[in-house]
């Protein structure tokens, strides 16, 4: 079967999703006290701009045109949404580079260009489950752009702590991080649920693609939900039962078990989604 697109689309995905959801991290964390939080926030601050740049690059490869970065800031197709989205992209990168320059001269950022820059990762994270409802295929429906940032922000969030922690420790147990990772799970498993009902109350191309998800991709999807979402909550369960704080080693285990889902995931969505091309 010829594919329309293949892993290199879901890298970008993946990959410019943990990037703005690490950026949204370190903005808050900075925000409510730098001080306490200052591994963390220039983690994410420098993670920022690698994972969305690294992620573009694999879209512009996909395309074949790897080297058409600057010309998409310079030239925007208005009416398309993949160059609207390639230009927010770049504006992120060149605005989140010159955030991480300020850090590393030891600068305060202004609250101001956090605020706007935190704006304009979620507009991303939106966008890049917008990007394939875009397209009109009917796999493609409306739950996706929820469902595309709910999961990116849940494993930015926890990649972003994880790797901090391999430079210092500290503190974990944030309310707002505590809060933030659980809201993200259970939307992201709402959002799920809402996607696979899509898929059986649509047309029947989309009944077509959901019987073909539950015969082909059913190991896959189950591997999506077990470890992006439902092992993390058995863990964040865990620890509001036994009253614990999280440690490092759950920590780990969260982030390197949400890293597989959440990709697992958007990969099964993106070549679900182009069946339609091949059943006609």
């Amino acid at each position: 079967m010829n594919l329309l697109w293949d892993i290199r689309v879901v890298l970008d995905l993946f990959l410019g999703g943990i990037g703005i959801s690490a950026f949204i991290l370190a903005s808050l964390l900075y925000i409510i006290d730098v001080q306490k939080y200052q591994i963390i926030c220039k983690t994410g601050f420098i993670m920022a701009p690698i994972f969305v740049l690294v992620g573009l690059f694999f879209l512009l490869l996909e395309i074949g045109r790897p080297f058409y970065a600057i010309t998409m800031l310079t030239t925007m197709n208005p009416t398309s949404i993949l160059s609207w989205g390639g230009f927010l992209q770049g504006v992120f990168i060149l605005i989140s580079l010159f955030i991480v320059f300020q850090i590393i001269k030891g600068n305060r950022i202004s609250n101001t260009i956090l605020f706007i820059t935190m704006i304009l990762a979620f507009i991303i994270g939106i966008y890049h489950g917008a990007l394939l409802s875009s397209f009109g295929r009917s796999v493609w429906n409306s739950s996706l752009p929820v469902l595309f940032l709910t999961t990116s922000l849940l494993v930015g969030f926890l990649t972003t702590m994880a790797i901090s922690q391999l430079f210092k420790q500290e503190e974990l147990n944030s309310k707002v991080i505590n809060g933030s990772v659980i809201t993200f799970l259970l939307l992201s498993f709402v959002s799920l649920i809402g996607w696979i009902y899509g898929l059986d109350s649509q047309d029947i191309v989309s009944k077509e693609a959901l019987a073909y998800l539950m015969n082909e991709y059913f190991l896959l999807l189950i591997v999506a939900v077990a470890f992006g979402m439902l092992l993390p909550i058995i863990v964040y369960v865990k620890l509001l039962l036994t009253q614990k704080q999280l440690v490092k080693i759950e920590l780990t285990l969260m982030t390197a078990s949400s890293l597989i889902g959440v990709f697992v995931l958007k990969y099964v969505v993106v070549y679900l989604g182009q069946l339609e091309y091949l059943v006609k």
